[in-house]
Protein backbone atom coordinates (compact mmCIF):
# COMPACT_ATOMS: atom_id res chain seq x y z
CA UNK A 1 0.00 0.00 0.00
CA UNK A 2 1.53 3.56 -1.24
CA UNK A 3 0.64 5.83 1.80
CA UNK A 4 0.14 9.44 1.92
CA UNK A 5 2.84 12.06 2.72
CA UNK A 6 1.08 14.42 4.49
CA UNK A 7 -2.07 14.84 7.36
CA UNK A 8 -5.23 16.45 5.96
CA UNK A 9 -7.50 15.95 2.72
CA UNK A 10 -9.26 12.86 4.53
CA UNK A 11 -11.61 11.79 1.69
CA UNK A 12 -8.17 10.49 0.37
CA UNK A 13 -7.46 8.49 3.10
CA UNK A 14 -11.01 6.86 2.98
CA UNK A 15 -10.61 5.96 -0.25
CA UNK A 16 -7.01 4.15 -0.55
CA UNK A 17 -8.88 1.76 2.47
CA UNK A 18 -11.85 1.24 0.44
CA UNK A 19 -13.79 2.76 3.19
CA UNK A 20 -17.23 4.80 2.50
CA UNK A 21 -16.83 8.41 3.57
CA UNK A 22 -18.99 9.28 6.49
CA UNK A 23 -21.26 12.47 6.33
CA UNK A 24 -19.92 13.85 9.17
CA UNK A 25 -15.58 13.34 9.68
CA UNK A 26 -13.53 14.74 12.02
CA UNK A 27 -9.63 15.37 10.97
CA UNK A 28 -7.13 14.41 13.89
CA UNK A 29 -4.38 14.73 11.37
CA UNK A 30 -4.47 18.40 10.72
CA UNK A 31 -2.20 20.20 12.91
CA UNK A 32 -4.68 23.48 12.79
CA UNK A 33 -5.57 25.18 15.79
CA UNK A 34 -9.57 24.00 16.85
CA UNK A 35 -10.25 27.18 18.65
CA UNK A 36 -11.78 29.34 16.67
CA UNK A 37 -12.55 33.63 16.51
CA UNK A 38 -15.24 34.32 17.81
CA UNK A 39 -15.07 38.08 16.87
CA UNK A 40 -16.28 39.25 13.36
CA UNK A 41 -13.05 39.79 11.55
CA UNK A 42 -14.88 43.34 9.59
CA UNK A 43 -12.70 43.12 6.38
CA UNK A 44 -13.66 44.36 3.12
CA UNK A 45 -12.92 41.49 1.42
CA UNK A 46 -14.39 42.63 -2.60
CA UNK A 47 -11.74 45.69 -2.25
CA UNK A 48 -9.16 43.35 -1.63
CA UNK A 49 -9.74 41.53 -5.12
CA UNK A 50 -9.58 44.28 -6.53
CA UNK A 51 -6.01 46.30 -5.64
CA UNK A 52 -2.38 44.50 -6.12
CA UNK A 53 -1.21 43.23 -2.37
CA UNK A 54 1.21 45.58 -0.68
CA UNK A 55 4.62 43.18 -1.79
CA UNK A 56 6.42 44.59 1.32
CA UNK A 57 3.87 43.32 3.73
CA UNK A 58 4.16 46.36 5.39
CA UNK A 59 2.08 46.17 8.09
CA UNK A 60 2.18 42.26 9.30
CA UNK A 61 6.49 43.12 9.27
CA UNK A 62 5.69 46.05 11.65
CA UNK A 63 3.35 43.49 13.82
CA UNK A 64 5.98 41.03 13.88
CA UNK A 65 8.91 43.46 14.52
CA UNK A 66 7.64 44.15 17.97
CA UNK A 67 5.72 40.83 18.88
CA UNK A 68 8.92 38.90 18.01
CA UNK A 69 11.15 41.82 18.66
CA UNK A 70 13.41 41.93 15.79
CA UNK A 71 14.49 44.87 12.90
CA UNK A 72 11.90 45.36 10.23
CA UNK A 73 14.76 44.72 7.86
CA UNK A 74 15.25 40.72 9.39
CA UNK A 75 12.00 39.72 8.59
CA UNK A 76 10.67 38.13 4.89
CA UNK A 77 6.90 36.90 4.40
CA UNK A 78 6.15 34.96 2.18
CA UNK A 79 3.06 32.31 0.49
CA UNK A 80 3.56 29.68 3.47
CA UNK A 81 7.00 28.56 5.11
CA UNK A 82 6.66 25.50 2.26
CA UNK A 83 7.37 28.71 -0.55
CA UNK A 84 10.66 29.47 1.78
CA UNK A 85 11.60 25.98 2.47
CA UNK A 86 11.69 25.56 -1.74
CA UNK A 87 13.70 28.63 -2.16
CA UNK A 88 16.21 28.13 0.54
CA UNK A 89 16.53 24.47 -0.92
CA UNK A 90 17.48 26.09 -4.02
CA UNK A 91 20.84 27.53 -2.46
CA UNK A 92 21.86 24.75 -1.84
CA UNK A 93 21.95 22.59 -5.57
CA UNK A 94 24.30 19.67 -5.67
CA UNK A 95 25.25 19.81 -2.13
CA UNK A 96 25.06 17.84 1.23
CA UNK A 97 22.80 18.58 3.53
CA UNK A 98 21.07 16.87 6.35
CA UNK A 99 18.23 16.83 7.75
CA UNK A 100 16.61 16.20 11.16
CA UNK A 101 14.38 13.26 11.56
CA UNK A 102 11.82 12.26 12.53
CA UNK A 103 10.55 14.93 10.76
CA UNK A 104 7.94 16.85 7.90
CA UNK A 105 8.56 15.11 4.81
CA UNK A 106 8.73 18.56 2.81
CA UNK A 107 12.05 19.33 3.50
CA UNK A 108 13.82 16.12 2.23
CA UNK A 109 11.60 16.91 -0.80
CA UNK A 110 12.61 20.26 -1.40
CA UNK A 111 16.36 19.56 -1.42
CA UNK A 112 16.11 16.85 -3.41
CA UNK A 113 14.30 18.52 -5.96
CA UNK A 114 17.86 20.72 -6.55
CA UNK A 115 19.95 17.72 -6.51
CA UNK A 116 20.81 18.06 -2.85
CA UNK A 117 22.52 15.20 -1.45
CA UNK A 118 20.24 14.51 1.89
CA UNK A 119 21.63 12.74 4.93
CA UNK A 120 19.44 11.82 7.93
CA UNK A 121 20.58 12.66 11.43
CA UNK A 122 19.11 11.81 14.88
CA UNK A 123 21.11 13.43 16.90
CA UNK A 124 23.14 16.99 16.91
CA UNK A 125 26.22 14.84 17.88
CA UNK A 126 25.19 13.33 14.34
CA UNK A 127 25.85 16.97 12.30
CA UNK A 128 29.14 16.87 10.57
CA UNK A 129 31.61 19.48 9.21
CA UNK A 130 30.70 18.71 5.17
CA UNK A 131 26.77 19.06 5.75
CA UNK A 132 26.29 22.84 4.04
CA UNK A 133 23.01 23.26 5.98
CA UNK A 134 20.95 21.02 8.21
CA UNK A 135 16.95 21.35 8.79
CA UNK A 136 14.98 21.09 11.94
CA UNK A 137 11.60 21.40 13.10
CA UNK A 138 11.58 22.94 16.17
CA UNK A 139 8.69 22.44 18.15
CA UNK A 140 9.06 18.86 16.05
CA UNK A 141 6.39 17.33 13.63
CA UNK A 142 5.32 14.87 14.25
CA UNK A 143 7.10 14.05 17.71
CA UNK A 144 5.68 17.60 19.72
CA UNK A 145 9.32 17.76 20.96
CA UNK A 146 10.82 21.15 21.94
CA UNK A 147 14.44 21.75 21.81
CA UNK A 148 15.17 24.04 24.44
CA UNK A 149 16.71 27.70 23.11
CA UNK A 150 19.87 27.16 25.53
CA UNK A 151 20.32 23.96 23.72
CA UNK A 152 19.96 25.56 20.23
CA UNK A 153 22.09 28.60 20.71
CA UNK A 154 24.68 26.31 22.02
CA UNK A 155 23.87 24.45 18.33
CA UNK A 156 23.74 27.83 16.52
CA UNK A 157 27.41 28.87 17.86
CA UNK A 158 28.46 24.98 16.81
CA UNK A 159 27.65 25.02 13.29
CA UNK A 160 28.52 28.59 12.60
CA UNK A 161 32.26 27.60 13.38
CA UNK A 162 32.59 25.40 10.42
CA UNK A 163 30.46 27.39 8.08
CA UNK A 164 26.54 24.99 8.66
CA UNK A 165 23.78 26.56 8.45
CA UNK A 166 20.64 26.15 10.17
CA UNK A 167 17.17 26.09 8.54
CA UNK A 168 14.87 26.00 12.06
CA UNK A 169 11.04 25.33 11.12
CA UNK A 170 9.12 27.18 14.11
CA UNK A 171 5.39 26.37 12.64
CA UNK A 172 4.22 25.48 15.58
CA UNK A 173 6.38 27.66 17.88
CA UNK A 174 3.14 29.60 19.27
CA UNK A 175 1.07 26.42 20.70
CA UNK A 176 3.98 26.74 23.10
CA UNK A 177 2.45 27.77 26.50
CA UNK A 178 5.42 29.57 27.63
CA UNK A 179 6.37 33.05 25.29
CA UNK A 180 8.57 32.42 22.26
CA UNK A 181 11.70 33.71 22.09
CA UNK A 182 14.11 34.79 18.91
CA UNK A 183 17.40 33.38 18.16
CA UNK A 184 20.34 35.62 17.38
CA UNK A 185 19.71 35.91 14.33
CA UNK A 186 21.37 39.79 13.76
CA UNK A 187 25.19 37.91 14.65
CA UNK A 188 24.80 34.86 13.35
CA UNK A 189 24.53 34.66 9.37
CA UNK A 190 23.81 31.14 9.03
CA UNK A 191 20.64 31.19 11.25
CA UNK A 192 17.21 31.03 9.51
CA UNK A 193 14.00 31.11 11.50
CA UNK A 194 10.73 29.91 9.67
CA UNK A 195 7.49 30.83 11.67
CA UNK A 196 4.49 29.85 9.91
CA UNK A 197 0.79 31.54 10.71
CA UNK A 198 -1.44 29.06 9.21
CA UNK A 199 -1.07 26.32 11.88
CA UNK A 200 -1.93 28.41 15.17
CA UNK A 201 -4.49 30.67 13.26
CA UNK A 202 -6.07 27.58 11.55
CA UNK A 203 -6.08 29.34 8.20
CA UNK A 204 -4.26 26.76 5.88
CA UNK A 205 -6.33 28.09 2.91
CA UNK A 206 -5.14 30.85 2.58
CA UNK A 207 -0.63 30.16 2.93
CA UNK A 208 1.13 32.62 4.67
CA UNK A 209 4.66 32.49 6.73
CA UNK A 210 7.76 34.56 7.58
CA UNK A 211 11.46 33.84 8.06
CA UNK A 212 13.45 35.74 10.39
CA UNK A 213 17.43 35.74 9.41
CA UNK A 214 20.44 37.98 8.88
CA UNK A 215 19.25 41.15 6.83
CA UNK A 216 22.09 39.95 4.20
CA UNK A 217 20.02 36.32 3.89
CA UNK A 218 16.56 37.85 3.70
CA UNK A 219 18.08 40.34 0.19
CA UNK A 220 19.44 36.82 -0.82
CA UNK A 221 16.01 35.20 -0.37
CA UNK A 222 14.18 38.03 -1.77
CA UNK A 223 15.96 37.63 -4.92
CA UNK A 224 14.42 34.33 -5.69
CA UNK A 225 11.14 35.40 -4.38
CA UNK A 226 8.07 36.35 -6.68
CA UNK A 227 6.44 39.99 -6.45
CA UNK A 228 3.71 39.93 -4.70
CA UNK A 229 4.04 36.71 -3.29
CA UNK A 230 1.52 36.94 -0.53
CA UNK A 231 -2.51 37.91 -1.05
CA UNK A 232 -3.97 40.68 -0.05
CA UNK A 233 -6.80 38.67 2.03
CA UNK A 234 -3.85 36.39 3.81
CA UNK A 235 -2.48 39.56 4.67
CA UNK A 236 -5.87 41.31 6.10
CA UNK A 237 -7.03 38.32 7.98
CA UNK A 238 -3.10 37.96 9.50
CA UNK A 239 -3.51 41.66 11.00
CA UNK A 240 -6.43 40.85 12.67
CA UNK A 241 -5.65 37.51 13.93
CA UNK A 242 -1.84 38.87 15.71
CA UNK A 243 -3.87 41.83 17.60
CA UNK A 244 -6.28 39.37 19.19
CA UNK A 245 -4.48 39.26 22.37
CA UNK A 246 -7.57 37.24 23.81
CA UNK A 247 -7.54 34.09 21.06
CA UNK A 248 -4.13 33.73 21.69
CA UNK A 249 -4.52 33.84 25.45
CA UNK A 250 -7.64 31.35 24.98
CA UNK A 251 -5.81 29.33 23.03
CA UNK A 252 -2.21 28.59 24.86
CA UNK A 253 -4.76 27.91 28.31
CA UNK A 254 -6.63 25.17 26.00
CA UNK A 255 -4.01 23.32 24.93
CA UNK A 256 -2.18 22.91 27.74
CA UNK A 257 -5.24 21.91 30.09
CA UNK A 258 -6.99 19.55 27.25
CA UNK A 259 -3.17 17.81 26.57
CA UNK A 260 -2.86 16.75 30.20
CA UNK A 261 -6.65 15.79 30.52
CA UNK A 262 -6.43 13.66 27.04
CA UNK A 263 -3.01 12.53 28.07
CA UNK A 264 -4.53 11.05 31.74
CA UNK A 265 -7.80 9.58 30.02
CA UNK A 266 -5.29 7.46 27.11
CA UNK A 267 -3.47 6.29 30.02
CA UNK A 268 -6.60 4.56 31.75
CA UNK A 269 -6.77 2.77 28.62
CA UNK A 270 -3.64 1.24 28.81
CA UNK A 271 -2.16 3.43 25.66
CA UNK A 272 1.15 5.03 25.98
CA UNK A 273 2.24 8.26 24.10
CA UNK A 274 5.31 10.16 23.88
CA UNK A 275 5.26 13.57 25.57
CA UNK A 276 4.38 16.55 23.75
CA UNK A 277 4.30 20.52 24.06
CA UNK A 278 2.09 21.29 21.35
CA UNK A 279 -1.35 20.74 20.15
CA UNK A 280 -0.47 17.03 18.66
CA UNK A 281 1.16 13.97 20.01
CA UNK A 282 2.48 10.66 19.23
CA UNK A 283 0.13 7.51 20.65
CA UNK A 284 2.11 4.08 20.49
CA UNK A 285 0.17 1.25 18.65
CA UNK A 286 0.19 -2.36 18.19
CA UNK A 287 -1.63 -2.17 14.84
CA UNK A 288 -1.54 0.93 13.34
CA UNK A 289 -3.65 -0.53 10.17
CA UNK A 290 -6.65 -2.29 12.45
CA UNK A 291 -6.84 1.34 14.27
CA UNK A 292 -6.59 3.16 11.55
CA UNK A 293 -9.10 1.43 9.74
CA UNK A 294 -11.54 1.09 12.89
CA UNK A 295 -11.10 4.99 13.47
CA UNK A 296 -12.34 5.87 9.88
CA UNK A 297 -15.14 3.62 10.38
CA UNK A 298 -16.11 6.06 12.90
CA UNK A 299 -15.45 9.43 11.06
CA UNK A 300 -12.27 9.36 12.12
CA UNK A 301 -9.05 10.39 10.74
CA UNK A 302 -5.74 10.28 12.96
CA UNK A 303 -1.97 10.55 11.06
CA UNK A 304 -0.20 7.59 10.08
CA UNK A 305 3.68 7.42 10.83
CA UNK A 306 4.77 4.94 7.79
CA UNK A 307 7.02 7.34 6.04
CA UNK A 308 8.61 8.88 9.27
CA UNK A 309 12.05 6.99 9.46
CA UNK A 310 12.15 4.72 12.74
CA UNK A 311 8.20 5.17 13.63
CA UNK A 312 7.46 2.93 10.72
CA UNK A 313 3.97 2.63 11.95
CA UNK A 314 4.40 2.02 15.55
CA UNK A 315 2.38 5.21 16.07
CA UNK A 316 -0.27 7.57 15.36
CA UNK A 317 -0.27 11.06 15.48
CA UNK A 318 -2.93 13.01 16.70
CA UNK A 319 -4.05 16.55 16.68
CA UNK A 320 -6.35 17.82 19.81
CA UNK A 321 -9.78 19.26 18.67
CA UNK A 322 -12.27 21.02 20.45
CA UNK A 323 -13.27 19.00 24.32
CA UNK A 324 -16.60 17.80 22.63
CA UNK A 325 -14.62 15.96 19.48
CA UNK A 326 -12.14 14.87 21.93
CA UNK A 327 -14.37 13.38 23.85
CA UNK A 328 -15.77 11.71 20.78
CA UNK A 329 -12.51 10.47 20.09
CA UNK A 330 -11.57 9.35 23.22
CA UNK A 331 -15.21 7.38 22.86
CA UNK A 332 -14.02 5.29 19.90
CA UNK A 333 -10.82 4.14 21.91
CA UNK A 334 -12.19 2.92 24.30
CA UNK A 335 -14.76 0.89 22.45
CA UNK A 336 -11.74 -0.04 20.68
CA UNK A 337 -10.07 -1.09 23.63
CA UNK A 338 -12.98 -2.88 24.84
CA UNK A 339 -13.81 -5.20 21.07
CA UNK A 340 -10.00 -6.15 21.16
CA UNK A 341 -10.21 -7.55 24.97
Amino acid sequence: MKWRMHGANPEKLYEQFGIPMPEKVIDYSDNGNAITRTKPFNINYEALFNDYPDDEVRRLKEIISVKDQVPIENILFANGTNELIYILASYYQNQTVAVFHPTYSEYEKAFKAYDAKVEHVFDFTEIKEHHRAIIICNPNNPTGRFFDYSIMNEVVKKLASHNTDIIIDEAYIDFMPKEKRTLDIVNYRNVYLLRSLTKFFNMSGLRIGYVLSHKDNIEKIKRRQPTWSVNSIAQAVCEVYLNDEDFIRRTKEFYQEERNRFFKEITKLGFKYLPSDVNFFLMEVEDDIDIIKYLLEKGIVVRHTRNFPRLDGKYIRISLKSREENDYLLDALRSYVSKRK
